[in-house]
């Protein structure tokens, strides 16, 4: 016998389960607030997947993204002079949105869209012509890497993007677990200093942690044109680099 789980009644969900309040981004000249709703509580499904523990970072080894990440599933945008809002629908496809970033000077953002059924999140711009908020999708022929924080931000000037990438033909899966040919040893110096135990969460245990965290940090970098949107490998990523952060000049 097979059952399903029961959903609460109405009366039960307004007492346990109220809306979260609403997540706020400022645009750079203070004119725009982007307003966005997440689910209340994350999905069994979510809260189901696989998750990795490596050096203090838990992601999805599948999305290369944090564990347990939840999307919004609206996207208003309201003027800070006049109240006045405007609703953007969110792509055809998509489960929902993630990491919203402004431009430095313009009226101009990029997201992150959950693509439904896949492990595929795509990048898309929202700009301000004619008065309207226009979308558009950004392609990029590589999945994106949000593993150790957003994978995306804007040059100092704003006229390019610097998007991390999985780089091309990487492997799937990270290397396999080698198969043990003894016992672990742990040997202790002689006159060796007595210190407490650790107590940081998940840290490297041996080579094979060390090699599969490389395999999740290692990303090319994309320089995108803001305005034509074509991109650029940039050349000293090429073939995989570990990048802890990006500054440009």
């Amino acid at each position: 016998m097979t059952s399903s789980y029961k959903e609460p009644s109405d009366v039960l969900k307004r007492l346990f389960l109220p809306p979260k309040d609403p997540s706020l981004s400022l645009s750079s000249d203070y004119q725009w607030l982007v307003i966005t709703e997440e689910p209340p509580l994350p999905s069994i499904e979510l809260l189901a997947k696989p998750e990795e523990k490596l050096a203090g970072i838990r992601f999805d080894p599948a999305l290369f993204t944090p564990s347990r990440l939840d999307y919004a599933t609206t996207l208003v945008l309201q003027h800070m002079a006049t109240g006045e809002k405007q609703t953007i629908d969110l792509p055809e496809n998509s489960e929902g949105i993630r990491y919203i970033r402004f431009h430095p000077s313009k009226p101009y953002f990029v997201f992150s869209s959950k693509v439904k059924n896949e492990l595929l999140l795509e990048l898309y711009k929202c700009e301000l012509l004619d008065g309207k908020w226009s979308m558009q999708k950004i392609p990029l022929g590589q999945r994106m890497n949000f593993v150790y924080g957003c994978a995306y931000q804007f040059t100092t000037t704003g006229d390019n993007l610097l998007v991390k990438v999985i780089p091309e033909d990487w492997p799937a899966q990270p290397p396999q677990e080698p198969v043990s040919t003894g016992p672990a040893i742990q040997a202790v110096a002689k006159d060796a200093r007595k210190a407490p135990g650790r107590t940081y969460q998940d840290l490297l245990k041996n080579e094979y942690d060390e090699a599969k965290l490389k395999h999740f940090l290692t990303t090319e970098l994309l320089c995108i044109n803001t305005t034509s949107l074509d991109a650029k490998l940039i050349q000293q990523s090429a073939g995989g680099r570990l990048i802890r952060s990006l500054q440009s000049s």
